[in-house]
């Protein structure tokens, strides 16, 4: 995770003029003045020098086990002709041993031939210990970032919707628009045990104010859900389009760590923002899909933890989020791509798959275009009006069964936090064996607001759950039993509460320990921890041995082989695939 530092940038390091110095990765970088006040656009003139307009943004990619090397990748949007030089420095926390580490550059593509993307491939070399890695500008703003022990996992965090929807400038303030209570929260951690990645699930930005720009008039002026759709895009909105999501992006990501994030959508400008091109994007280490626009990530977080992000926008429809596939085709990857020492898997997705079901509401907004909804649900009052029969405007569907698509299992998409777990009937109380433990963790938002209680009660009390192949079983944990303030709680199982999760591999324990962090009170800084422990997996022989051998020899062996170790008496979906963890 990387940070801003308050730190005199180094003296600049004087190589040849094709060196390009480079990168940092830790939680210093996020640099929350910038990104919340300055959200107009920078014009450039032709007569001054360039300028960077975005940036830089830190990416971490991977670790390669061969050449044992953190990867990743950091981006700067500038109108220089030449790319901007980046000074990179490399610090052993032990030894305080330095050194200079030189950056590859490339510039994958401009915008309206001003605006010039420039990638800076970053490569740093692991170590048996710690280290600081920081880097400056040309006007000697430094930023840096931490790395782990080659042999030691990651501290993470996840966050989601990151940034308000279309709602009210009073409610805006309310919940600390300008001071970013949460991300503080976030920065006051990281800097008493940092954090080494961010993990960023859906909803990095909005895009909600788009409809009320002028190239959008004529679409939003008619009113007929047909003809809006059947509408054909004219130049000047693909050029509006352009300008919007340029720009949008520009004010939203200005100077803030990228960490490993995951929220795609079907625009070249998007893909520029993920350090890559439609193009380039299997070169730059993502997993193409059925589709150009469909791109999915696997990595590790460590030797002990592989990751990965399922794209669920690139190739979704009303009705499937992912194909078959792109199943097929990302866990063939993993069983290639995962050294012998990963023992948890986490599993990104912008949808929950362990979560109340409301079958029956369901189906109820699926033909409900121009009935009354509260009228069908017998409802009246504050609960009558959430659930009113209003469509959404642009395409004749009920609004919430827009937002009940965003989920697998037609939870309704809310901003809230939760557990569950997958698990098999005949095997309860003894976790550690059950080849078919699945824990998920759900946190939303970091910014946005919270849904109303009162939808979270009807989850609550009109849910129900699904047992798969006769054996296993679906359950939400009973985690909240007390608000954050200290008070008890009726509905344990879904806090709606502003949140982020933090987490990391026990070494002792073999567990991934996860704190879902709750504001305490909305607008002001400080959260309270909920814990949730994913046990390790002893199922086996295959369980017994991943975790009797010296992880040090498996990954020098794995170094030596060039990354075609064979993994000893058992298979990666034999030990792995049955217990993930999914956000």
């Amino acid at each position: 995770m990387q940070t801003k530092s308050n730190k005199v940038a180094p003296e600049y390091y004087r190589g040849p003029k094709d060196r390009q110095p480079g990168l940092s990765s830790n939680f210093d970088q996020l640099h929350i003045k910038d990104h919340i006040s300055s959200h107009f656009p920078h014009i450039h003139h032709h007569d001054q020098p360039g300028e960077i307009i975005c940036g830089p943004l830190l990416r971490y990619a991977g670790i390669n086990y061969v050449t044992q090397q953190w990867q990743g990748s950091i981006l700067i949007v500038s109108t220089h002709l030449d790319a901007p030089p980046v000074n990179f420095q490399l610090i052993e926390s032990v030894t305080q041993r330095k050194e200079w580490i030189k950056l590859r550059v490339e510039k994958l593509g401009s915008f309206r031939g001003m605006y010039h993307f420039w990638r800076y491939d970053v490569r740093l070399p692991m170590s048996e210990y710690e280290q600081l890695a920081t880097y400056s500008l040309m006007d000697g703003t430094c930023f840096e970032f931490h790395l782990p022990l080659f042999y030691k996992s990651m501290r993470f965090m996840f966050y989601s919707c990151n940034g308000f929807s279309d709602v009210p400038q009073e409610i805006r303030n309310k919940f600390g628009e300008k001071k970013a209570p949460l991300w503080q929260d976030v920065l006051d951690r990281h800097k008493v045990m940092p954090f080494h990645v961010m993990l960023g699930g859906g909803d990095q930005l909005y895009q909600d104010r788009m409809t009320k720009e002028d190239f959008m008039k004529t679409w939003i002026q008619e009113k007929n859900p047909s003809k809006r759709l059947a509408m054909r895009m004219t130049q000047e909105m693909k050029d509006g389009f352009e300008n919007f999501y340029f720009w949008n992006y520009i004010k939203s990501f200005r100077i803030l760590l990228m960490g490993m994030v995951h929220t795609l959508q079907k625009c070249r400008i998007q893909s520029v923002f993920k350090h890559t091109t439609i193009e380039l994007a299997s070169e730059h280490g993502m997993i193409r899909g059925t589709l150009p626009t469909c791109n999915h990530i696997i990595s590790t977080l460590g030797p002990d933890i592989g990751f990965l992000a399922l794209d669920c926008r690139g190739e979704r429809t009303k009705f499937e989020i992912c194909r078959q596939t792109s199943y097929d085709t990302v866990f063939k990857r993993l069983n290639s791509m995962m050294p012998s020492t990963v023992k948890h898997l986490l599993v990104l997705t912008g949808v929950p798959l362990i979560y109340p079901r409301l079958s029956l509401f369901e189906h109820l907004m699926d033909g409900a275009a121009g009935f009354n909804l509260a009228t069908i649900a017998g409802k009246t009052g504050a609960l009558g009006n959430i659930i009113s029969g209003q469509l959404n405007k642009w395409n004749g569907d009920p609004e919430l069964l827009d937002d009940m698509n965003d989920h697998w299992t037609a939870g309704n998409h809310v901003h809230c936090c939760g557990s569950g777990k997958l698990f098999s009937k005949d095997m309860k109380g003894k976790e550690e064996g059950d080849p078919y433990l699945m824990v998920q963790i759900v946190s939303s938002a970091i910014v946005n607001v919270p849904p109303p209680q009162a939808l979270l009660t009807i989850l609550n009390r009109n849910s129900s759950y699904s047992t798969f192949n006769g054996n296993v079983e679906e359950k939400m944990y009973h985690l909240f039993k007390y608000s954050p303030n200290g008070h008890s709680r009726q509905n344990k199982i879904l806090m709606g509460m502003r949140n982020y999760c933090a987490g990391y591999y026990d070494e002792k324990t073999k567990k991934i320990n996860f704190w879902i962090q709750v504001e305490k009170e909305v607008g002001v800084k400080g959260t309270l921890g909920y814990l949730v422990d994913v046990p390790r997996l002893l199922f086996g022989q295959a369980g017994y041995h991943i975790y009797h051998q010296n992880k040090k020899q498996l990954l020098a062996e794995y170094g030596e082989l060039g990354g075609h170790q064979q993994r000893r008496h058992h298979h990666f979906k034999d030990a792995i695939d049955s217990h993930l963890v999914r956000f």
